[in-house]
């Protein structure tokens, strides 16, 4: 009991424990704001390193010692209220700052312009996402205990590895989509035995290889593609193949590319339908309307009217307005007697709305401007369209679309399809060549096809002085192995990082295309695809953009990319379906409920086109204000009110014994 009494003494009420805690937080404070190597070897990001256990052990240390030496040596007594005050809002400042850091929860979200999302990603907590790639069912699997910024395999460190959360999952989340009753990721493929995943290797910044090798008893048929560029500037070359539906479709830059792999007999339809893209109706006075199949680039003809698909726009903006439309530019030429009318018109989708344009050499479609019309040049003419595309030829996320076709035993053929031009068709059974875009520069490209062969992959880690800083803070470079069992059967598999993984409730499908990490199980009816992610959360409020805003500088030249603030307007619905709208910029965030909320500008899109936007909560921060506050009036008192009620207690002391000496004048007087 002595030894108790005496460890009490020179700890919980010890002044100096106390002042030495005080010191040991700071410390831990600063070298966990200061200097992220040290939180970054322990695998905490900054939120986790200030809710790690040292810390809170620290600060309930502080706590008891200020509630033991204050109500043990510090009497409650007017003048001792400022102290009491200063160590109740330590306390309390205190408290609020363990419930920040153990609430927070910090993130952010991608919107497309007109979209609405109602999830954001977790900046800490990464997850793992599936999807069976049939009847597109999703789903997610969070990995708290993953490393975030090491590298760690069976050959490095494999025991940060093996955690519960990280072997044996089987069960996944459904996300955004009708998915099947059960989680179980045996169910969505169809196998009778469990489906099980176990995390086997993880690098915080790592390119994922593809070695193609030659395998005579491989089915697989494909496209390889080589770039003509030094490996530094970007991937040199990659395979183009069915087996993985992932790999089928992918993006070089700007450049689309898309491989089928079609029947010899279809090639003629698909041939055609380059010139079919859009079903154009024509109506003259007098006359039954007119349909008509065309393309871009291919003249036709309606009366005394030549006209030819100059270019389209599935994205146009209206004059003086933030609506979009698809739209066609058409080359018009009206032949009459001795007279010519040549003109641009542009028309609309579903609009009856026709504008046209003057010719001037200086100007072309789709960038037709300055000679605008306010009224039709030609009003006799009424055109309207629709797209028909039945091949599906036209590019779908870019202008630029290169799709690659093999059929029989050896044919290639490469259809060239844009906005602007006509659809140009290339026979390539011998190997051809594409132009490319790296960087803003032209680049070729070699494309043969390539029969009998196998996609070998393994993970390169990226040194750390060729990493780029904003790719290695985001996480987009993070790369994951992951060991799929099913009964005796086992296969790894290479998967890298999404930001946005989740599907997106308007698209159907996640905002960035799954890439890699398809494997098929056997007995399975779809492949299973994998991708690492953060670990979606659910929105306070869905939000829709419907405006967003680059604002330059004052006098800065027009496509300079020196921009002031960018400024997102939002549409905030919360749970009751009440809306409201406000403006998130730079320095500017959009408290949301009472502002246990915010939503803040975290980075752009120089196209316009969508936005990040961070999301994070507050808790405690009404508890932390409280204890300021408590700590700031206890100063106050003690400097300013304590001298005042010293004067005053000692006034009242003297003319108390004042009046008790005269009390006992007069009464010896008296005798």
């Amino acid at each position: 009991m002595k030894r108790v009494n005496t460890l009490f003494k020179y700890t919980l009420k010890n002044v100096i424990f106390g002042i030495t805690l005080m010191v040991l937080i700071a410390a831990y404070i600063a070298i966990g704001s200061g200097v992220p190597s040290v939180r970054e070897y322990f695998e905490m990001n900054e939120l986790q390193f200030f809710n790690a256990w040292p810390l809170k052990a620290l600060m309930l240390l502080l706590c008891l010692n200020l509630v033991v030496v204050t109500t043990s040596r510090i009497p409650l007594t007017p003048p001792r209220y400022g102290v009491w005050c200063i160590h109740a809002g330590i306390i309390v400042l205190i408290t609020g700052t363990a419930l920040y850091y153990h609430l927070k929860v910090e993130g952010k979200t991608l919107i497309p312009l007109g979209h609405t999302v109602n999830v954001f990603y977790d900046s800490g907590q990464r997850a793992l996402y599936a999807r069976a790639l049939k009847g597109e069912t999703y789903g997610m699997h969070p990995l708290p205990s993953l490393p975030r910024y090491g590298s760690y395999d069976d050959a490095h460190d494999p025991g940060r590895l093996r955690s519960k959360d990280l072997s044996g999952i089987s069960s996944f989340i459904p996300l955004g989509l009708p998915s099947n009753s059960s989680n179980e990721l045996s169910s969505w493929l169809g196998v009778s035995q469990p489906v099980t995943l176990d995390v086997m290797g993880y690098y915080s910044y790592a390119d994922i290889v593809e070695d193609v090798v030659d395998d005579p008893a491989s089915p697989a048929v494909g496209v390889e593609v080589n770039v003509n560029a030094p490996r530094a500037q970007g991937a040199s070359r990659f395979m183009l193949r069915a087996t993985d539906p992932t790999a089928s479709h992918q993006f070089f830059g700007p450049t689309e590319l898309e491989y089928r792999q079609v029947s010899p007999d279809s090639l003629a339809a698909i041939r055609e339908s380059a010139d079919r893209l859009f079903e154009l109706s024509a109506a003259l006075p007098g006359e039954p309307p007119r349909k008509l199949d065309v393309g871009i680039g291919k003249p036709a003809e309606v009366g005394a009217y030549a006209l030819t698909v100059e270019a389209y726009d599935p994205a146009f903006q209206l004059f003086g307005s933030d609506q979009r439309a698809a739209a066609l530019t058409l080359h018009i030429v009206h032949k009459t007697a001795g007279n010519a009318k040549e003109f641009w018109r542009m028309i609309l989708m579903d609009r009856a709305l026709q504008t046209d344009f003057k010719m001037d050499p200086a100007t072309t479609p789709p960038f037709v401007k300055g000679n605008r019309q306010k009224e039709p040049i030609d009003p006799d003419l009424v055109l309207g369209f629709r797209v028909t595309d039945a091949a599906a030829l036209l590019p779908t996320s870019s202008d630029d679309k290169h799709i690659l076709l093999t059929a029989g035993d050896r044919t290639l053929l490469d259809i060239h399809a844009t906005f602007a031009n006509r659809a140009e068709v290339r026979d390539f059974t011998g190997g051809g060549e594409i132009e490319l875009s790296l960087d803003g520069s032209p680049v070729t490209a070699q494309v043969r096809r390539r029969d009998h062969f196998r996609v070998l992959t393994h993970v390169e880690p990226t040194p750390v002085r060729q990493r780029n800083k904003d790719e290695d803070e985001a996480g987009s470079k993070q790369v994951a192995v992951v060991r799929v069992r099913c009964g005796d059967w086992s296969q790894d598999v290479v998967i890298p990082c999404d930001l946005y993984a989740a599907p997106d409730p308007m698209l159907l499908e996640p905002m960035v295309a799954w890439t890699m990490g398809v494997v098929q199980v056997p007995g399975a009816s779809a492949p299973l695809q994998l991708q690492l992610g953060y670990t979606a959360l659910a929105m306070p409020a869905a939000l829709k953009l419907q405006k967003f805003e680059m604002i330059p500088y004052p006098g800065a030249q027009a496509g300079s990319g020196m921009f002031r603030d960018f400024c997102s307007t939002l549409v905030m619905t919360d749970a009751s379906g009440q809306t409201e709208t406000a403006k998130a910029s730079l320095n500017s965030p959009i408290y949301f409920d009472h502002g246990s909320w915010i939503f803040f500008q975290a980075g752009y899109d120089p196209d316009g086109q969508s936005s990040t936007i961070g999301v994070g909560n507050r808790p405690g921060v009404g508890i932390m204000l409280m204890g300021c506050i408590m700590i700031v009036s206890g100063f106050l008192y003690a400097f300013y009110v304590k001298p005042i009620v010293i004067r005053r207690m000692k006034a009242a002391a003297i003319a108390k014994g004042n009046g008790k000496m005269q009390l006992m004048a007069s009464g010896t007087g008296a005798v």
